[in-house]
């Protein structure tokens, strides 16, 4: 016999079972090591008789390389969950505010090269993202598995002009979320002129799609500039013809029909104060409607001055009470979202696992609400994993199975926090 047996036979010898197989190697499934060698030499034999032609001084080798592999083994992160990483994507961590507008044609760059001053909105449709930002009041298109950015709204200039123009030549005043519909076009919450513009997706001509850029509540039934919104932050496409529009300082939520464009409201009595839960939507007060996600069954309302979290059912227009007590503050994770305290949430999104993401702003930090368990965590910032510190975050949105990106707005940047192994 060999001095010192390869490391094949001494795993082969005992048996650790399926060591070349992958399903072997992930379960870790160690067969019973049986008591004598092939040549019927016992452990306690070898051990206790030094003439035998393995000695203790062989015999410990092997068996001291056995135990190591054994550990080696277990102690293996194969079967761990991968932590969470929090990184850079997009910008310079550096703001722009040009005295001059942008050149044109824009170009291409790094992602993580292109300033972004003030991002907000995130929109991700397939690899296609959107981001727009406030110091700039611009809006920038790239893919998620590239790494360019390229401007395509907006000068650099605050304003309100360009109607009937390129995008890119057009001016917005403070851009704070973006749509795109699928046929390619955009729509924009263009929020301190008071409207709603559209981008064609194929001209990129930037039209003013609802309200008249006056400041005010008016239009409901009627259409274009005979629309007066106040400030709407948010909008949402709703699946059925229609875009959802948050009208923040006329704390309602409104409807236009893409095909007539008639506005309608759908929530919110212009009261400032909380819905009472399980009321009828439209006849409820709304308190700063600041975000909205939809899916199938729900429309999904962050309040900003009201700190707390909605839901309006819409098979039957009743809103009903998520989280939030409507107290400023920062508690309740670990336990009953309705109980926990917000300070101004500002962003929304619906995760893969069915949970929803809420971007609690002032507390720097973005939260997870478990919708069957109705508990609440911090997820991103603060006492979160990745360890992502973020500052006076706004827009979030959900890449693939796991992943999220998030404008870290006071930090120029945008973040993607990990979830699989990458």
């Amino acid at each position: 016999m060999n001095a010192l047996m390869s490391t094949r036979e001494i795993l082969g010898r005992h048996r650790f079972a399926n060591f070349e197989s992958p399903s072997g190697l992930m379960s870790r499934a160690i067969q019973p090591v049986p008591s004598a060698y092939a040549d019927g030499s016992s452990y306690a034999a070898l051990w206790a008789n030094e003439r035998h032609p393995m000695k203790r001084e062989r015999l410990m080798i092997r068996l001291l390389i056995l135990t190591g592999f054994i550990a080696v083994f277990l102690a293996s992160p194969l079967d761990a969950a991968s932590p969470p990483v929090v990184e850079t994507f997009a910008g310079t961590g550096e703001s722009v505010r040009p005295e001059q507008p942008y050149d044109s044609p824009p170009s291409s760059q790094p992602r993580t090269k292109t300033p972004l001053g003030n991002p907000f909105g995130i929109e991700v449709r397939g690899e296609q993202i959107w981001i727009t930002t406030i110091d700039d009041h611009c809006i920038y298109h790239g893919l998620t598995t590239g790494d360019g950015l390229k401007r395509v709204a907006g000068n650099g200039l605050i304003g309100y002009s360009g109607d009937g123009g390129p995008a890119t030549e057009a001016t917005f005043n403070w851009p704070h979320e973006v749509r795109c519909d699928e046929a390619g076009n955009l729509f924009v919450a263009d929020t301190r002129n008071h409207v709603v513009r559209r981008i064609d997706g194929k001209t990129n001509v930037v039209t003013t799609f609802a309200g008249n850029g006056a400041s005010g509540f008016d239009g409901d039934g009627d259409r274009s500039t005979a629309i007066r919104f106040n400030q709407p932050h948010s909008v949402v496409l709703d699946g059925d013809g229609g875009l959802l529009v948050a009208d923040t300082l006329n704390h309602r939520i409104r409807r236009i029909d893409l095909e007539t464009g008639v506005v309608e409201t759908i929530a919110g009595t212009g009261q400032k104060s909380l819905p009472s839960d399980g009321a009828i939507a439209k006849d409820s007060a709304l308190f700063g409607p600041r975000s909205l996600a939809v899916d199938a069954n729900s429309i999904w309302i962050a309040l900003r001055e009201g700190n707390s979290i909605w839901r309006i059912d819409r098979a039957t227009g009743t809103i009903h009470h998520i989280a939030g007590t409507g107290k400023k503050g920062y508690t309740g994770d670990g336990g009953d979202c309705k109980t926990a305290t917000f300070n101004g949430p500002k962003g929304l999104a619906i995760a893969a696992d069915g949970s929803l993401l809420v971007v609690d702003t002032e507390n720097h930090v973005v939260r997870q609400i478990d919708l069957q368990q109705m508990r609440i965590e911090t997820t991103i910032g603060g006492n979160g994993d990745g360890s992502g510190k973020l500052k006076r975050p706004h827009g979030i949105a959900v890449i693939g199975p796991m992943d999220v990106l998030v404008a870290d707005s006071e930090q120029h940047r945008v973040v993607r926090k990990f979830r699989s192994q990458r």
